[in-house]
């Protein structure tokens, strides 16, 4: 297990040098510099969680109009927009990554 370990260790590392999590990490630091926008930012992932989560697929897609309505503002801000952009590349990489494990591994 030990190997196992040492070899997620270098993997992880791997992954920080990818063009994708630089992006993610530069664009964070970016919004982070706008205190302000940083926390409706937050707020704006947090509530767009809930609404996933507490919402049938029904109601999702009723409910999503209004939801980036009220925040379409956070997609008008160049760093909020750069970010959460980023965000969701390194989330596609991560999810790609966990598919092709489990495809590897025969996992059902």
């Amino acid at each position: 297990m030990e190997s196992f370990d040492k070899q997620t260790e270098n993997y992880i590392k791997e992954l920080k040098k990818t063009a994708i999590y630089k992006t993610y990490k530069d664009s964070l630091a970016a919004l982070k510099k706008d205190e302000e926008m940083w926390e409706k930012v937050r707020e704006y992932r947090k509530k767009r969680e809930e609404l996933q989560k507490n919402s049938s697929s029904e109601e999702l897609y009723e409910k999503a109009d209004w939801f980036e309505k009220d925040y379409a503002f956070v997609y008008e801000n160049k760093q909020a927009r750069e970010f959460l952009e980023a965000e969701v590349a390194l989330c596609r990489l991560i999810q790609d990554i966990c598919f092709s494990i489990t495809k590897s591994l025969d996992f059902e």
